[in-house]
């Protein structure tokens, strides 16, 4: 089991849960939510995975915050297709891809 904890914000916050050594720790670049980070992320212990989170976010946004944030780790929460997410693995960085199931789900999309 992986623990992933998510929406980080607040130093105060980030420090106590990375004492507790989840192994991902996300953080959201979705300008549309309510937990949207904008400023500079910290630095964490190497054990855990800095995680960016995006919403279609274009291919140059995700490499930029990448690059800025020194992610390891992108969650895709969007209409990405399996094109594009094929396209960030020549990044090589873990790719996580999130689908709503919902009572209809079209599986094909997978």
């Amino acid at each position: 089991m992986k623990l992933k904890v998510c929406g980080m914000r607040y130093d105060d916050n980030i420090q106590l849960i990375a004492a507790i050594k989840p192994d991902y720790m996300g953080f959201i670049f979705f300008e549309g939510s309510s937990r949207h980070v904008s400023a500079a992320t910290p630095t964490l212990p190497a054990s855990i995975k800095k995680v960016g989170v995006f919403v279609n976010a274009s291919y140059d946004t995700i490499v930029e915050k990448i690059n800025t944030h020194n992610l390891q780790a992108v969650q895709l929460h969007g209409e990405e297709t399996p094109e594009f997410c094929k396209s960030l693995q020549t990044l090589h960085i873990e790719i996580i891809k999130v689908f709503s199931i919902k009572n209809e789900f079209n599986f094909d999309l997978l």
